[in-house]
């Protein structure tokens, strides 16, 4: 069950964006005057409005999609859902506003693949001969797992879509994944097989802490357990923990002492937010299509709101907060940061220089770990328009099913009296409340490893 891939962590999203069916409902993208995409502005405004309007910070903050319900299982103590387990461990892509999808790369797989490049010191020349034709055995067991786990997340966004539902380690169980589960469980096997042998060799090396690390991380005493009804057993992985479940959090903001209602609000005129305020120092283009209307049941790009000058949007929520993600004992963050400068293994340097590769950084082997995600409850809509934008967009409005802005999937609209929508002619206004009893996970909170 564990995901073990040796690429950088961004290789992971590559491919996947194309997916997305709103994505290629228009064969070309919107352009803002001055050669701006107009989605990726839209994006760009949303990101800057939860900066500003929740005071939180662009040092660790990024937002994600597509959109991502937390409505997590509660299971017994030591198991965690399929759908937990697959958000908290994936590694977020390097970029401000960043997609998630649960059959990325693990961050205890690239903190395993990090262990197994740092240098293993010895004066013994048996040893160390012993330890490299240990670690090629090792490197050989890991690519074809990689191969077969590409093949597998391929098969599995074919069929899902890009939706993450269900979940990457869910769909395994289902009737399109057990093949690729027998497979993947095989060359699993073998890479245990070869890191034991590996392990063994370590106890005999002087670098400090490397031993305990890798030790920890194979330790099944900081694993949890899946528990997920399409899967025949419950197998064991390194535990993430969060600060509070759904549940609870729920209930809290229910009660009226969980969370904090909050507001947000952008125009199309405004500047755009500076990304290198952000810890990635920029954002990768975003082809999920920010303004969408559900007409018949089918998703369509709105793209009078796309280029509308005269568009404003104020969000609010009856409550947000932020919920803390860890990772169990396996991970040593101590040793972390001790080895940053190395020493590693030959093709290796810790920013990669031309011919090395990198061990951190953007494009390095460890990159960005999740340390919390921000979810929020009940947001409702006002959309300001130009007089234009409200005539042309009226009649799907009273037909609509569903509104997308950003992240935000809204159920309901048309004005109806059981979602409680309206639409205002004398203002040019467009209101509406999510109907959904769901939190949304809107984004995250990151840790970058080792910055430069």
């Amino acid at each position: 069950m564990r995901k073990v891939l040796t690429q950088p962590p961004h290789m992971k999203f590559k491919g996947f964006e194309a997916l997305d069916p709103m994505a290629l409902s228009s064969e070309h993208p919107l352009v803002a005057p001055g050669g701006i995409d107009a989605n990726d502005k839209a994006w760009n405004h949303l990101y800057g409005a939860l900066i500003n309007g929740l005071n939180i910070s662009p040092s660790n903050f990024q937002l994600i999609y597509p959109f991502t319900t937390w409505d997590w299982p509660i299971v017994p103590t030591g198991y965690t859902s399929a759908a937990q387990w697959d958000f908290c461990s994936t590694v977020p892509q390097f970029s401000a506003t960043g997609e998630y999808t649960s059959a990325g790369t693990a961050f205890n797989d690239s903190y395993g693949a990090m262990l197994n490049v740092v240098s293993a010191a010895t004066s013994d020349p048996k040893l160390k001969a012993d330890i490299e034709q240990a670690r090629n055995m090792l490197q050989l067991a890991t690519n074809n797992y990689d191969t077969i786990y590409k093949q597998s997340t391929d098969a599995y966004q074919t069929e899902t879509g890009g939706t993450n539902t269900p979940p990457y380690t869910e769909w395994l169980g289902t009737m399109g994944g057990r093949s690729w589960q027998a497979q993947l469980d095989s060359a699993w096997k073998n890479v245990e097989a070869q890191q034991n042998v590996y392990n063994q060799l370590l106890s005999e090396t002087t670098t400090p802490g490397l031993k305990d690390a890798q030790d920890r991380l194979i330790n099944d005493d900081y694993y949890t357990k899946l528990q997920d009804p399409s899967l025949s057993a419950f197998p064991a992985v390194p535990g993430y923990s969060i600060g509070m479940d759904s549940t609870t959090w729920l209930n809290k903001v229910q009660a009226g002492t969980g969370g904090s209602s909050g507001r947000i609000g952008f125009d199309n005129s405004q500047a755009s937010y500076d990304y290198k305020k952000t810890w990635a120092g920029g954002s990768a283009s975003i082809r999920k299509v920010f303004w969408s209307v559900n007409v018949g049941g089918s998703w369509e790009r709105i793209d009078e709101f796309a280029t509308d000058n005269s568009l404003k949007v104020d969000i609010s929520f009856k409550a947000w907060d932020q919920i803390s993600i860890q990772a169990s004992r396996w991970y040593n963050g101590a040793f972390v940061t001790g080895i940053q400068n190395g020493p590693f293994i030959r093709g290796y340097s810790p920013y990669g220089d031309g011919s090395d590769k990198a061990v951190w950084g953007e494009n390095g082997i460890m990159s960005v770990q999740k340390v919390g995600m921000l979810v929020c409850y009940k947001p409702s809509f006002t959309i300001t328009v130009s007089n234009s934008t409200f005539k042309s967009f009226s009649e799907k409005w009273e037909v609509s099913a569903g509104l997308r802005i950003g992240p935000f999937n809204f159920s309901g609209g048309g004005g109806s009296s059981s979602s409680g929508w309206s639409a205002d002619s004398a203002t040019n206004t467009f209101t509406g409340e999510s109907t959904a009893e769901t939190a949304l996970i809107m984004g995250v909170n990151v840790n970058m490893i080792n910055p430069q």
